[in-house]
Parts: structure tokens; C-alpha cells; sequence
């Protein structure tokens, strides 16, 4: 019989061999899930998918992309086009001036004398006539009234010589001789008269005294300045107008004045130079405006706007101008057979709602969206652009806005 002890001795060491070793599994276990990790990472960099995502997002192509890829393919690249109105485009010239008066002068005496009294204030409007600085009569009177004596004399010695030539007491001569003395002595009284009456300054014309540069009590010699009388009515405008745009003006035109006090009057063009300055190579012109109530002060800066004869043009918005290999600003159009064309274009005026250029000579249809991915020559697909659709519409019984 078997011994019973060696028995469970085989048994002890059968089950003993098939006992697993933890540091063995442990082992085993990490290199799985590395295995596993680097395969995942490998598969995400391969194809952007991991966990049942996409870790890359693909973007629709841009159009330079897709310009590129047709140019390469042979295909036509698909722009967008619009056909905008030509309507009549109110052209203004916007000239930079200030204020003036049109009439400035010094009251001067033409006498020597004390001021013995001040008729006006500083800044009062005066009416023509008006007596502004009066000056001492000093022996102007006394003068005056000898140089009568003297005319009245002689009037009568003349008029006894002749009782006595037509009665053949005396010679012609001596009439001729006391008709002398006659216009001598009225010369005489004529400068007594014109030297009393300039001891009386008056204003020249209706105005504002500007400036009183003497007071009473002070000596004004002959040339010596009493006040300074400004006329305001008319009022100038000057402003200088470029070289390129002198031609446009001429003598009458209509004006508006805007000045920065927020007044606005409206005149005609009274003067344009024949002769540019030196320095800015621009001309000066005077715009005449009415101020019959003295609101409008010179001195003041101003615009002139000159409305011009209007232009056939078309309203752009600014997103579609692009510049050719030459630098110039213009559009590109799509030609009816399918051709891309440069259009240079002539800037009128900026307004916030686009641009007004000169109308092109014949309508084009005006790339919109596309015109910087595509060149002259090129063929090209060209979709209406819809959004231009409702706006192409010239408005009724208006040039433009």
C-alpha cells in the first residue's frame, strides 16, 4: 500500500508549484499597461481620434486657399459682383479761410491840435458823418474871419476899378490887377475854411470804432491817428484756394461761409487773385458776405464751401477699392466674357456711408468679395453679390446722398 505520508507530500509540492509569485504578476501587469498607453498615443497621432472625438478640428478652406487650389486644378475662381447706379453727384470745393472786414481805416488828423473832446467809446457803431475827435479852433476862427475881410476888401477895390476904367480914370491894368487880388484873397479863405473844418474828424462811413489810440487832452500832430473805424457790412471771407483747384472758380459765384462760431451766411465770390503765393503756391479769394446787424466779427476762422457743377458719379463702399502692381486705387471687374479688368477710379469725396468716385465710362460688374485673390486676365466665376441688390437703386428726384 502506499504510504500515506509521501502522498500528501507530492500533493503538498504540486500545489506549492502552481502558486502564482505576486511580484511576478505585479512585474507583468505594469508592462501591459504601458503597452497599452503607447498604442493609444500612437493611434491619436496617426488619426486625431481618441476617446470617440476629434482632437483636430478641420476648418473650411480660406479663400486665398481656395484660389490657390483652383489656380492649381484649372478651375475658375468664383467671385462676387454688383453693378452700382451713376447718378448726379452735387460736387463742393471746401476752402479753409477766416473773416475780414472789408473796410478798415485810421482816422487821422490832417491838422495839428489838442483833443478838446471825445464824441464815441470804444466798440460804438457809428453812422456816417458821425464826429469822432474834435480838436481845438485855436486862431483858425480869428483866421477865418480875417480872410473874409480881406475877400470883401478886394471884391470892392475890383469893382471901383472898373466904375473908373469904363469912365477912363484908370487902366485896365489896375482891374486886372485887383481881380487878382480878388481870387487871392477867397484862396485864402478857402484854407481858413478847410483848416477850421478839420478840427472836426468824422466817420468816412457807417462802422464800429475799433480802436481810440488817443484821449482828449492829447496833442495830435498832423498824420497822428484819432480812432480806427471797422466796417462790417459787407463782411470778407478770405481763403486760398490749390493750384488744382483754382480753375474751377470764378467772379460771382455763390458761397456758403461756416464759421466756427456755428454761423453760417451765404455770398458771392467778389476777388480771385491772378497770382499765386509764393510760399503755398495757393490763391487767395474773397467771399462777400451781408451783415447788416453786426453778429459776425472779423478775425474769425471760417469755411468757405463753393458749390460746383455736378458729376456723374458712384456711390462705393470702401471695402471693395484695392491697389494694382503701380500703387494705384481702383476696382476689379468681371468683362462679359469672364475676364478680371483693374478700373482705376477718381476719389470725388468721403462720406461715413461709403465713398463717391467718378462714374466708369461704361457699367461694369464690380467684384465685391474676391477682388484681392484675383489678377487682370484672370477667369474667373462671377455670382451676384445680393447684398448690394437693394441698395443699386438710384433715389428719385435726388443727385445722391
Amino acid at each position: 500500500m502506499p504510504d500515506h505520508k509521501q502522498i500528501d507530500a507530492e500533493k503538498k509540492q504540486s500545489h506549492s508549484s502552481n502558486k502564482i509569485n505576486p511580484k511576478t504578476f505585479k512585474f507583468s501587469s505594469s508592462i501591459m499597461w504601458a503597452l497599452i498607453f503607447t498604442l493609444l498615443i500612437a493611434a491619436w497621432i496617426v488619426t486625431g481620434d481618441f476617446k470617440g472625438g476629434s482632437a483636430l478640428k478641420t476648418e473650411s478652406p480660406s479663400l486665398a486657399e481656395k484660389a490657390k487650389k483652383n489656380k492649381t486644378e484649372g478651375v475658375s475662381f468664383r467671385v462676387r459682383t454688383a453693378e452700382f447706379p451713376v447718378v448726379e453727384h452735387p460736387e463742393k470745393l471746401i476752402i479753409r479761410g477766416r473773416t475780414l472786414s472789408d473796410n478798415q481805416v485810421e482816422l487821422k488828423a490832417e491838422t495839428a491840435g489838442l483833443i478838446t473832446k471825445l464824441e464815441v467809446e470804444k466798440g460804438d457803431f457809428v453812422k456816417k458823418d458821425t464826429l469822432i475827435c474834435h480838436l481845438e479852433n485855436g486862431g483858425r476862427t480869428a483866421a477865418l474871419l480875417e480872410a473874409k475881410a480881406v475877400v470883401t476888401q478886394a471884391e470892392a477895390d475890383f469893382k471901383a476899378s472898373k466904375t473908373l476904367e469904363r469912365r477912363g480914370h484908370t487902366a485896365g491894368l489896375k482891374v486886372l490887377q485887383n481881380k487878382a487880388l480878388v481870387d487871392r484873397a477867397k484862396a485864402t479863405l478857402l484854407r481858413a475854411e478847410l483848416d477850421l473844418s478839420r478840427t472836426r474828424i468824422t466817420a468816412p462811413f457807417d462802422g464800429f470804432i475799433d480802436q481810440l489810440p488817443s484821449k482828449a487832452g492829447s496833442y495830435l500832430s498832423v498824420g497822428g491817428a484819432c480812432a480806427t473805424l471797422v466796417s462790417l457790412d459787407p463782411l470778407m471771407v478770405i481763403g486760398a484756394v490749390r493750384e488744382r483747384d483754382i480753375g474751377k472758380l470764378k467772379p460771382g459765384m455763390s458761397g456758403v461761409a461756416n464759421l466756427v462760431t456755428g454761423v453760417s451766411a451765404k455770398g458771392k465770390i467778389q476777388y480771385i487773385s491772378s497770382r499765386a503765393e509764393n510760399e503755398t503756391r495757393t490763391f487767395r479769394i474773397d467771399l462777400l458776405i451781408p451783415n447788416k446787424d453786426g453778429l459776425l466779427k472779423s478775425g474769425v476762422t471760417a469755411d468757405i464751401e463753393i458749390p460746383l457743377t455736378p458729376r456723374k458719379a458712384m456711390k462705393l463702399p470702401p471695402s471693395i477699392l484695392t491697389l494694382n502692381d503701380n500703387g494705384k486705387v481702383g476696382v476689379r471687374a468681371v468683362s462679359p466674357l469672364g475676364d478680371v479688368e483693374f478700373l482705376p477710379v477718381k476719389i470725388l469725396s468721403e462720406e461715413n456711408s461709403g465713398i463717391w468716385v467718378e462714374a466708369l465710362p461704361v457699367a461694369k460688374k464690380i467684384i465685391t468679395v474676391g477682388q484681392d485673390f484675383v489678377k487682370a486676365g484672370q477667369k474667373v466665376e462671377a455670382v451676384e453679390d445680393t447684398k448690394f441688390k437693394q441698395n443699386n437703386t438710384a433715389p428719385k428726384g435726388t443727385p445722391g446722398s
